[in-house]
């Protein structure tokens, strides 16, 4: 960094005064360029990883997370003898999650945060029904592991997770099992492979916003950057299903938040989220 550059020099010092400083000047530019209601550009990459049964690798902007969808058999639930499991994991990059001392704990907690929020968004939009992971009642099930890597943390992770989850169930295909008659144990033919039926009209995609404020003014920023999530004085998750549903909304602390406000964002996770989809539909038809 060039001491010269006042702009960097001011980031470097003070970041929230360099935000300040910056938002009050310009009214809808961001200092990366964008507008406020502006995302970044989105690359996808499905069937990424070669030994697991679905995967993706998401960027939005800088940050970029793998999605890997793996599976094993397990005996079910004496409450539920036809129903499977599922398991989320988000890992955060190794140097941002231990570089850090005094974030450490902190890092560890959001990690486990957005694990759950993930596992109960699939569970509230029945995007996978338990039932279907049944390979014969009572006896065996399988118990799908769904792992999120994030191999760069520029913030809008919820964004990007829920994404990649999509793309990834789209190429998820499980392996034929069928229960040996004389032993009654499963037999796993990896060779014979067939789709992953999941529910497609549901389709649950998020919309993340930070809420800047000044002099009791409210600025809406999609699609946050890290160090925007950083200053922002809290932050808003929208998840909505295809048909506009809400399937989660959640608010970090901050300020109280009105009902119109609340309108008002929802209206812009809506427009967010249907560019998102015309993304992801795009990507699809051109891959399939």
């Amino acid at each position: 960094m060039s001491v010269d550059n006042h702009e960097e020099l001011q980031k470097f010092i003070d970041l929230n005064e360099h935000y300040r400083t910056y938002l009050d000047e310009h009214s809808n530019s961001r200092p990366d360029g964008r507008k406020f209601h502006e995302n970044r550009s989105i690359q996808v990459l499905e069937k990424f990883l070669q030994h697991s049964y679905g995967s993706s690798m998401i960027r939005f902007g800088n940050t970029t997370v793998i999605c890997s969808v793996t599976g094993q058999l397990a005996k079910p639930s004496l409450k539920s003898l036809r129903s499977g499991f599922i398991q989320t994991v988000v890992l955060l990059p190794r140097t941002q999650a231990w570089s850090t001392y005094g974030r450490r704990q902190q890092i560890i907690n959001e990690n486990l945060t957005l694990s759950q929020h993930l596992l109960d968004i699939i569970h509230k939009s029945k995007l996978i029904n338990l039932e279907d992971l049944c390979i014969e009642e009572g006896k065996w099930v399988w118990c799908l592991q769904i792992d999120f890597q994030c191999l760069n943390n520029d913030g809008n992770l919820f964004d990007s997770c829920l994404f990649a989850l999509n793309v990834a169930l789209r190429h998820t295909y499980l392996p034929t099992i069928k229960i040996d008659i004389d032993t009654q144990k499963p037999l796993v033919y990896t060779k014979e492979l067939k789709r992953f039926e999941y529910n497609q009209q549901q389709e649950p995609l998020c919309c993340t916003i930070a809420i800047y404020e000044h002099e009791q003014e409210y600025k809406y920023l999609i699609d946050p950057t890290l160090e925007e999530e950083n200053i922002a004085k809290s932050i808003l998750h929208y998840v909505l299903l295809k048909n506009d549903q809400i399937c989660l909304i959640h608010k970090t602390s901050g300020t109280p938040f009105s009902i119109e406000k609340f309108h008002e964002c929802y209206s812009l996770a809506r427009q967010y989220i249907v560019g998102l989809r015309s993304n992801l539909i795009n990507e699809l038809i051109d891959n399939d």
